[in-house]
């Protein structure tokens, strides 16, 4: 095992808990020879877990000592690769061969969770994510409609797939020990998708705009939101037509409710503003 020390800057915190190690494995529904794609696999204890079940693994790595580590401990193993890059700036679906088949799986740095989350939430979408976060993303990535932790991400994350606790992690599982404790996630794609690109976008204009006016009601933040500007009449049109009273606040509707309301404020823009040049590619 790796004696290199932590390094800060890439958020770096190892899960030594051994049962914690085994349960996370457990947890990914992936048989022998089936792909698995490892986020931060770090000084490789999950890693080594997944090797066991002969999957068809493949590890991304940014650190460059531990990647150049992995890459010489598992050499002579042909089912796992080890990839040197940046999670973010790389092509993950090319990365694992058979991405609808692939499920993903990571004890990922807090300070990038959000952005790790929704690039996974990418069409095409994995089979599967087998996530560790910080307890408080995972408390907003659960949480239901009318709730203080009911958020844009609550709603971005369901847009694409249904998330669900698979267990605790407590800060003395990890070296060095971070602040908080964590929790493991599944997020489960939905399949098929449930919206277009196009679509998804539309309604992650809304939910950012409804929750960085939270305490405000939904006909003002139509008509007034920067990012929104509805006309006042066609903003009042469409809330009877998606059945949404003007003075609900954001947290008061579900995630159905604002891919409803997204899609009847498109709907109304696009008749309002006939096909032009510098119409909007979906």
């Amino acid at each position: 095992m790796s004696h290199r020390r932590p390094k800060r800057s890439l958020g770096q915190n190892f899960l030594v808990d051994p049962n914690l190690q085994r349960k996370i494995v457990a947890a990914v529904e992936a048989g022998p020879g089936e792909p698995v794609l490892e986020i931060g696999p770090g000084r490789g204890a999950l890693t080594a877990h997944l090797a066991r079940r002969e999957v068809r693994l493949t590890t991304v790595e940014l650190d460059d000592g531990l990647a150049a580590e992995l890459s010489s401990r598992f050499a002579g193993n042909p089912r796992v690769e080890v990839v040197h890059g940046d999670v973010l700036a790389l092509e993950l679906p090319a990365l694992a061969g058979d991405w609808p088949r692939t499920t993903v799986v990571g004890n990922i740095p807090y300070n990038i969770t959000t952005p790790i989350i929704f690039r996974l939430l990418r069409l095409p979408y994995p089979r599967d994510i087998v996530l560790t976060v910080q307890a408080e993303v995972a408390a907003r990535i659960l949480a239901g409609p009318g709730t203080r932790t009911y958020g844009a991400l609550s709603v971005g994350v369901r847009l694409h797939a249904r998330p669900a606790r698979i267990c605790k992690v407590p800060r003395s599982a990890f070296r060095p020990v971070p602040r908080v404790n964590s929790v493991v996630l599944r997020i489960t794609p939905r399949s098929p998708p449930r919206l277009t690109p196009a679509a998804a976008a539309d309604v992650r204009v809304l939910t950012r705009a409804a929750f960085s006016w939270r305490r405000k009601q939904l006909g003002t933040i139509l008509t007034r939101h920067a990012d929104l500007r509805v006309p006042r009449e066609i903003g009042e049109r469409v809330l009877a037509r998606c059945s949404l009273a003007p003075a609900l606040r954001p947290e008061q509707l579900s995630p159905d409710d604002f891919i409803a309301l997204a899609a009847a404020l498109q709907s109304a823009s696009s008749a309002l503003s006939p096909p032009a040049r510098g119409t909007r590619a979906d």
